[in-house]
Order: structure tokens, then C-alpha cells, then sequence
């Protein structure tokens, strides 16, 4: 773990965004495909949201296209 790195997003961060549409705030884990389970806040790498949000620094603002559209995610925290 100390090895990880939390200025960037990668993978086995854990992610708090918000939906700044609806203000919502979700808590994600980015691991691989085969560790993904969304109830338990494990998100694949290999999803749209995921993808959005690799590389990206806390703060910034992220569009990502979902089925209904697109959506504007705000990165607010990058921890382990």
C-alpha cells in the first residue's frame, strides 16, 4: 500500500466523487474486472466512470457517458 500512489487516480484507489447535477456523493474502489462488486463499492476498472477517472487529480471535473447521457463527476478525495 505504501507503494500507491493518491495524488492521481489509479487502480486500488478509493475514490469519493459527487454528481454535480444531483449532488449525490458516491465512494468507489477502482480494481480489476475480476474483483468487482458494486455493492461493495468495488468498481471495475473497465467501466466508463472508471476510465473517466484514472489519471485525474482531486478537484477536478469529469464527464463520463452513461446510457442516459452524460454526466459531470467532481473527484473529491483520493485515498487508499
Amino acid at each position: 500500500p505504501s507503494k500507491i500512489n493518491t495524488k492521481n487516480v489509479q487502480i486500488l484507489n478509493r475514490v469519493k466523487i459527487r454528481n454535480v447535477a444531483t449532488g449525490k456523493e458516491f465512494l468507489y474502489q477502482l480494481v480489476s474486472e475480476s474483483e468487482a462488486n458494486i455493492k461493495e463499492g468495488k468498481l471495475s476498472v473497465g467501466t466508463p466512470i472508471a476510465k473517466a477517472l484514472l489519471g485525474k487529480k482531486k478537484g477536478a471535473i469529469v464527464s463520463v457517458t452513461v446510457p442516459n447521457g452524460t454526466m459531470e463527476l467532481e473527484i473529491l478525495e483520493i485515498s487508499i
